[in-house]
């Protein structure tokens, strides 16, 4: 009896663990879509204030706490292609990590070919019109947070609850 309560004690933690993983990439997902809503807007500073371009706005930036290593891959990437390839290759190497959808990878693709095919006045336009586009893309992850990521976690903690008890 006692290997079979050990046993749905760690069926029900598994659950546990398993709705708590769920939520936390729903988290991780906004944080993404936020640090990239603040890069294109240091990208829109850079390019409005110093006239600089994509390329050495990339290799100026300094990653900070938030994702090091898509900054890494970023600037790994600019010395062997342009930037739209480097940016879009960086997005693919760590979109699992990232947490974004395809979409979310589409659309932070587009923006920076438009930015790439643009004149500086262009360029600014497109910033600003995916920043808005971001700023509802980050509403909506903070929305899903909210109600998805309780749901999550509310269901995997039902399913190792019933199955803990068909194991006993």
């Amino acid at each position: 009896m006692g290997i079979r309560v050990l046993c749905c004690a760690v069926v029900f933690c598994c659950a546990a663990l398993t709705g708590l993983e769920l939520r936390r990439r729903l988290f991780v997902r906004l944080r993404s879509l936020q640090y990239f809503r603040e890069y294109f807007r240091f990208v829109r500073s850079n390019i409005s204030h110093y006239g600089m371009s994509l390329e050495d706005i990339a290799k100026e930036h300094k990653p900070g706490e938030q994702l090091p290593g898509f900054t890494a891959i970023l600037r790994e990437n600019i010395q062997q292609q342009p930037f739209a390839s480097a940016f879009a290759d960086a997005l693919r190497v760590m979109q699992t990590s990232l947490g974004l959808t395809e979409e979310d990878r589409a659309a932070l693709c587009a923006v920076v070919n438009r930015i790439g095919g643009a004149d500086t006045d262009g360029a600014l336009e497109v910033l600003q019109a995916a920043d808005e586009q971001l700023s509802e893309r980050i509403a909506g992850a903070k929305e899903q947070c909210e109600t998805e990521g309780k749901l999550r976690v509310v269901l995997a903690l039902s399913g190792g609850a019933v199955a803990a008890l068909l194991l006993l």
